[in-house]
């Protein structure tokens, strides 16, 4: 059973979607969501639909065969992908109650606990990939000879190096920093899980940010061949590009670290707890 999260955040947002109370508990859901990542093989669609008449943002479950449910495009992307992002259609979708998820109005909430893991899996992702391309670029520099002397010992492919070390490095370490913070929080503390979330979007900016410099680079290194298909630092290039957009764009980021700085007080996002019960 395949589920896909069908709200891509206000990123990837599309026409606003709704679910109208049909009067016999039930609802009757409207709209369309765009680049919903495994929907091509999904049996159900977590979809968040705002609740009229007050405008409610819920998550509900949908049956991908329902009634109404229909794909109306499949994007075709820059990057490679097992699986397709497609486009979804809602008419009409009638749900009973037992769709709902968490409860009426409490659509954001869950979102916000959605993303904070979904950006610490793609902090963890980007800078594994981001490895790759330099341990690639390294190799290729202590092989190629020119002008007389490998590539490794030019100054400046030495100083693209030791930054991209330095990205790798420290965004590793944050990474691993808030992923334990998340391991060790308690679910019920509401102030806790809010910083996380912006601890979490820290980390999203900062390494999807920092493996693109790192894969930008990696492909100057090797030069021409960099950009040609056959070499991988050419789709490490391509593929990290998405990594700025979905799940919420570096703007996005920037905006939640913001605001929850001044919500949270900024001690709190700079904080690095540790374990003292020797754990």
């Amino acid at each position: 059973m395949a589920i896909s999260e069908a709200d891509a955040g206000s990123d990837f947002s599309a026409a606003k979607t709704t679910a109208t109370p049909d009067g016999n508990g039930g609802y009757r859901i409207n709209g369309e969501k765009w680049f919903v990542t495994v929907g091509d093989v999904a049996d159900y669609l977590i979809v968040l639909a705002y609740v009229q008449p007050d405008n409610a943002p819920t998550m509900f479950l949908i049956d991908v065969p329902s009634p109404g449910v229909s794909i109306t495009n499949v994007p075709r992307f820059t990057h490679t992908f097992v699986y397709e992002h497609p486009e979804f259609t809602f008419k009409d979708v009638k749900v009973g109650p037992e769709a709902v998820l968490g409860g009426i109005g409490q659509g954001l909430e869950l979102t916000r606990d959605w993303f904070t893991e979904e950006r610490l899996m793609i902090g963890a992702r980007t800078i594994g990939a981001a490895e790759r391309a330099l341990t690639l670029a390294v190799d290729w520099a202590r092989e190629r000879v020119q002008g007389g002397d490998t590539l490794i010992n030019r100054q400046l492919i030495q100083g693209m190096i030791a930054d991209s070390v330095v990205d790798i490095a420290t965004n590793r370490a944050l990474t691993h920093q808030v992923a334990w913070e998340f391991d060790q929080a308690d679910p019920n503390d509401a102030d806790q899980r809010k910083t996380l979330h912006a601890k979490a979007a820290t980390v999203k900016l900062a390494a999807s940010e920092a493996s693109n410099r790192v894969a930008d680079r990696a492909v100057q290194i090797f030069g021409g061949r960099g950009y040609i298909r056959d070499y991988p630092v050419e789709r490490l290039w391509r593929e990290l590009r998405v990594d700025r957009i979905w799940e919420g764009t570096s703007e996005i980021q920037r905006l939640v670290i913001a605001n929850e700085t001044n919500k949270r007080g900024l001690e709190k996002l700079l904080s690095f707890p540790y374990a003292t019960d020797g754990k």
